[in-house]
């Protein structure tokens, strides 16, 4: 029974994939002129026409759609932080993410004596 099995498998297996190959060559055409045409109009149309890409403001979209763009912002201030630690890198002072500003009025110059 085992070596029915085997000689089913060894022989089948080969036969049953050159079947298979030639049907799919057998099948196989090419296409006529027409759609060839047909097709690369079709390409050139879609890569053409810029009207089908969506236009979302700032404040519209998904929940999904702002996240992303929360997520894109939160990643392009931690590139901007990374970025300046490493042009300042032998600096005693790390550098900052806000800037600072004092408050008050200004300094008044001090009239020296004539």
């Amino acid at each position: 029974m085992t070596e029915t099995l085997w000689l089913l498998i060894v022989i089948g297996g080969p036969l049953l994939l050159g079947g298979a190959i030639a049907y799919g060559l057998l099948t196989r055409r090419e296409r006529s002129t027409g759609e060839a045409v047909a097709q690369r109009h079709a390409i050139r149309r879609n890569y053409e026409d810029k009207t089908d890409e969506p236009t979302v403001e700032a404040g519209e979209g998904t929940p999904a759609t702002r996240s992303l763009r929360a997520e894109q912002e939160r990643a392009l201030g931690e590139e901007e932080l990374d970025e300046g630690l490493e042009d300042t890198f032998p600096a005693s002072d790390p550098v900052s993410v806000t800037s600072s500003t004092t408050t008050g009025a200004p300094r008044r110059k001090q009239v020296e004596p004539q």
